[in-house]
C-alpha cells in the first residue's frame, strides 16, 4: 500500500469496532518538552533552510507562510497534515494537536489552490503498534491489519474536511499513507545498494544498524535490522514525488507541504536528506514544525 483514500462510512456501522485493542497504550515516549512554537523550513536538494521561526498563533502563522511560499509551490502540490498515531482503543478518538494540524493543512490549501491541483494526506506513524497489541515481535500484526481495514478518518477531523468542501462546493479525497510501511519500502529499495553504495551508507553491529552519510551529516535509518521513522519519511516523498507502476516512472507531485510536530522534527528532517540523496526527488518542500505531539 502507498496513498489510499479513507472511505466516507457511517460511523454507527463501526460503533461496535471502535475498539480494536483494549488497554492499548501508544509506546511512543518522544514529545517535545519545550514551549510551542512554529517554525517553517524549506528544504530544496540537500539543502534545509529554517526560514522563520515565531510563536503560535494561527492566522498569522498561515499569512507567513503563504507570504513566503505562495509563488514558490507548483501546479501539483502535496499538503500532508493530522499526522497521528493511530489510537487502537478507540479508533474514533485523535489528539486535538493532530486536529490543529489538520486545520492547516486545509487553511493553506485554501489560500494556495486558485491555479493548482492540491491534494490531502494524513501521513499514520503506525511504529508503535506492535507491543502494545500484545504479538510477538516479528510476526504479523492482526490490530494493523484491522486498523487500515478501513482506515477511519476520526469524526472531529472529518468535521474539519466537510467545512472546506462545503466552502469549496466539493467533495475531497483524504489520503493516507503507514509510515511503516514506507519505511519497510525504504529498506527493501536500499537492500541491493547500500553496501556497494559506500559514500551514502555504512553499517554497524554486525550490519544490524545502518546510518546515511550526507555532507558529513551521519544518521541512522536501520536500528536493529528495522528501518526507522527516517526511513519511513524518505521513502514517503519518494511516493509523494514519482508514480512507479511496471517499472515505469512518471512525475506525481512537484512540490509538497508537510506538517509535523516539534517532537518529530529530527526524524523529518533526516527523512528528506535520506530521500533526496537516495531517490534523487527534486522536490521542493516546505516542512511546518507545530505542537508538541501527535498523540496528546
Amino acid at each position: 500500500m502507498s496513498f489510499a483514500v479513507s472511505p466516507r462510512i457511517n460511523y454507527q456501522d463501526y460503533e461496535k469496532k471502535r475498539c480494536i485493542f483494549d488497554g492499548y497504550r501508544c509506546n511512543c515516549q518522544k514529545e517535545w518538552k519545550g514551549k510551542d512554537k512554529f517554525i517553517l523550513v524549506e528544504c530544496s536538494g540537500l539543502r534545509e533552510n529554517i526560514i522563520f521561526e515565531e510563536s503560535c498563533n494561527f492566522e498569522q502563522n498561515i499569512s507567513d507562510v503563504v507570504k513566503f511560499i505562495g509563488d514558490k509551490i507548483t501546479k501539483k502540490c502535496l499538503v500532508a497534515g493530522g499526522h497521528t498515531v493511530v489510537n487502537l482503543q478507540d479508533r474514533f478518538k485523535v489528539s486535538s494537536e493532530a486536529i490543529n494540524s489538520v486545520k492547516m493543512a486545509l487553511a493553506l490549501i485554501d489560500r494556495l489552490r486558485i491555479g493548482r491541483e492540491m491534494d490531502f494526506l494524513i501521513p499514520l506513524n503506525d511504529f508503535y503498534m506492535e507491543k502494545d497489541a500484545g504479538t510477538d515481535e516479528g510476526k504479523a500484526n492482526s490490530y494493523r491489519k484491522e486498523a487500515y481495514n478501513p482506515y477511519i478518518v476520526p469524526p472531529e477531523i472529518l468535521k474539519v474536511v466537510q467545512l472546506y468542501e462545503k466552502r469549496w462546493n466539493t467533495t475531497t479525497n483524504i489520503y493516507y499513507c503507514s509510515e511503516k510501511n514506507m519505511a519497510d519500502k525504504f529498506k527493501r529499495h536500499i537492500k541491493s545498494s547500500k553496501k556497494e553504495n559506500k559514500e551514502l551508507f555504512y553499517p554497524l553491529n554486525e550490519n544490524r544498524d545502518w546510518y546515511m552519510s550526507i555532507d558529513g551529516h551521519e544518521f541512522p535509518v536501520i536500528t536493529n535490522n528495522k528501518p526507522n521513522c527516517a526511513a519511513g519519511n524518505a521513502a514517503t516523498l519518494r511516493d509523494i514525488r514519482y508514480e512507479v507502476s511496471c517499472n515505469k516512472v512518471k512525475d506525481k507531485y512537484t512540490s509538497h507541504i508537510g506538517i509535523y510536530p516539534l517532537c518529530s522534527m529530527k526524524n523529518v528532517l533526516d527523512g528528506y536528506l535520506a530521500g533526496e540523496a537516495f531517490y534523487h526527488l527534486s522536490l521542493p518542500t516546505y516542512f511546518i514544525f507545530t505542537g508538541k505531539s501527535c498523540f496528546r
